[in-house]
């Protein structure tokens, strides 16, 4: 067996620094989009790989690593995804073409997959269980920060910098982070020599994952048919999966009904909670007519409050239990989209500050406690796996909300041309045409919080194991 750390803490923090580097660098490229098209010369279109090659690779990857860090240990992996993150990252700083930037891409996403797969399972095995709330807490808020902070931290370094220093600023951070766990991270738990890799069954779900986010992605010629290549691909997955001694999904996890409520009521928070991300900077900028800057400090908001109640909240369930935690989180995620109805050319700042306050409490009270079960649930001999999953839900979640967002957007733009007599002032005020596709988009996400909410309390509630 091997050596447990001799510092926790310590292990926490090089998570931690991997974690964030990986899920910042997810989200952080999108403001810089702009600035790369126009040095290397390209289209919008084109550019948008950069974010979509990332997205796949993270995505696609993560259940195999999970099962790799079952079989030759969670710290092993970890440790090499921080090495191959650090050095993909030098590599998207250095690069001088869209080429070499994209294949910098392909490494980077490689070793922040392994990274984000391994952290929450390295969280789970390493505290004991009366700690676990706090630390699946720590490590949830390093996600939230790094998905949300990204456009504001890189609008940041891009006011004063070239869109290189973008990459250049995780290097340093992640390098340290490699020494340290180099030197003292160590799993707790054994080595399952008896693991079967399902190398099959990963090479068809990285290509249906890859297929649907590319689906979702769009901005190419022939998406549509990314949309038939995924339903193919999924439906040949679950065929040969039923079929194989070790499925690379763990069917005793998915027949396990605190692990699937789980992951499905963070699958439609996550998304619900992207749909308005993904709008207000748009919103900010055309009814409000906000400068970047001061968009990218009000986003921030939110992420402010996240890093503030993703550990209170990871104290709060080791001593009154996820039960009480987890719905209060989610009532208040279900407030902030419902207020999020009333924005307007003529509300004033306040009401969004509201908002954003209580996005990021919401979703700190909401994610810990769910992801603490959900680690609970899978045990430790599944850990490493687990923490994968989670991390392929979120990065879909993240995505589907993120699509559907751009999809419902459009879609009820026009609306008021189709239905002139109904809808007349929309369609004649630009102003009021978007705020009413904000308003379409938001409620589809309150939709998905109610069916969270619904899943939780019947998880609460409901029959037991």
């Amino acid at each position: 067996m091997s050596k447990k750390p001799t510092n926790k803490w310590l292990a926490i923090t090089v998570i931690s620094v991997g974690t964030i580097s990986a899920t910042l660098n997810a989200s952080i490229i999108n403001i810089a989009n702009p600035i790369l098209a126009s040095d290397f010369g390209v289209s919008m279109t084109q550019i948008q790989w950069v974010v979509t090659i990332y997205l796949i690779i993270m995505s696609s990857l993560m259940l195999l690593f999970g099962r790799l860090g079952d079989r030759f240990g969670a710290h092993r992996i970890y440790i090499v995804g921080l090495a191959t993150f650090t050095v993909g990252t030098l590599c998207c700083a250095l690069s001088n073409s869209l080429i070499t930037l994209l294949l910098a891409r392909v490494l980077q996403g490689i070793g922040g997959s392994m990274t984000v797969a391994m952290g929450m399972g390295l969280v789970t095995t390493i505290f004991p269980i009366e700690q676990r709330g706090r630390a699946i807490g720590i490590n949830v808020l390093m996600v939230g920060l790094g998905n949300v902070a990204g456009p504001a931290v890189g609008g940041f370094i891009l006011a004063f910098a070239s869109w290189h220093a973008v990459f250049l600023l995780s290097v340093p951070f992640s390098f340290l982070a490699f020494i340290i766990a180099a030197l003292w991270l160590r799993s707790p738990l054994p080595r399952q020599k008896d693991v079967s890799l399902d190398l099959g069954g990963s090479i068809l779900f990285a290509a249906t994952i890859a297929s649907l986010i590319l689906f979702l992605s769009g901005g190419f010629a022939g998406q549509e048919w990314f949309g038939l290549v995924f339903v193919a691909l999924l439906i040949t997955f679950i065929f040969v999966e039923r079929r194989v001694k070790s499925p690379l999904i763990e069917p005793a996890l998915l027949k396990n009904r605190r692990f699937l409520l789980g992951n499905l009521i963070a699958f439609f928070t996550y998304c619900a909670y992207m749909m308005m991300q993904f709008q207000l900077p748009f919103f900010l900028k055309t009814v409000w007519n906000t400068p970047v800057g001061t968009v990218g400090l009000l986003i921030m908001v939110g992420a402010l409050c996240l890093a503030i109640w993703g550990p209170i909240s990871g104290i709060l369930t080791d001593r009154f239990g996820a039960s009480l935690i987890m719905p209060l989180g989610l009532f208040l995620v279900l407030i902030c989209m419902l207020l999020a109805l009333f924005l307007s050319a003529e509300v004033n700042i306040v009401l969004l500050v509201v908002v954003l306050v209580l996005a990021g409490t919401g979703n700190g009270l909401m994610n810990t406690p769910n992801n603490s079960e959900i680690m609970t649930a899978a045990g430790r001999e599944y850990a490493s796996f687990a923490s994968g999953f989670v991390g392929t839900n979120r990065s879909l979640a993240f995505c589907l909300g993120t699509a559907l967002s751009a999809s419902t957007f459009t879609f009820a733009m026009t609306l008021p041309g189709r239905f002139p007599s109904l809808l007349s002032a929309f369609a004649a005020d630009a102003i009021l045409g978007h705020v009413f596709s904000l308003r379409s988009v938001l409620m589809v996400g309150v939709l998905f919080v109610i069916v969270s909410i619904v899943i939780c309390l019947y998880l609460i509630y409901g029959k037991k194991d």
